[in-house]
């Protein structure tokens, strides 16, 4: 299983060699070009914003766990 981080790590290079021009092969045999640059980057923002929210959510789930003891 893939974490968020390594997920956001494909795409981004996904990205890298789509703007080198090159084609890349997602695991499911699909080919990503520069006519899916846009979903390649809609896809890097939204992964880089979960993992944000993951570790906003667990300082914040520390703080309020110290704060009930």
């Amino acid at each position: 299983m893939t974490t968020q981080r390594e997920r956001l790590q494909w795409y981004l290079d996904a990205e890298k060699k789509i703007l080198m021009q090159q084609a890349v092969e997602t695991a499911e045999g699909e080919k990503l070009t520069f006519a899916s640059l846009a979903t390649v980057r809609r896809e890097i923002e939204r992964l880089q914003q979960v993992i944000s929210r993951e570790n906003q959510g667990g300082r914040r789930s520390m703080i309020r766990r110290n704060y009930l003891e």
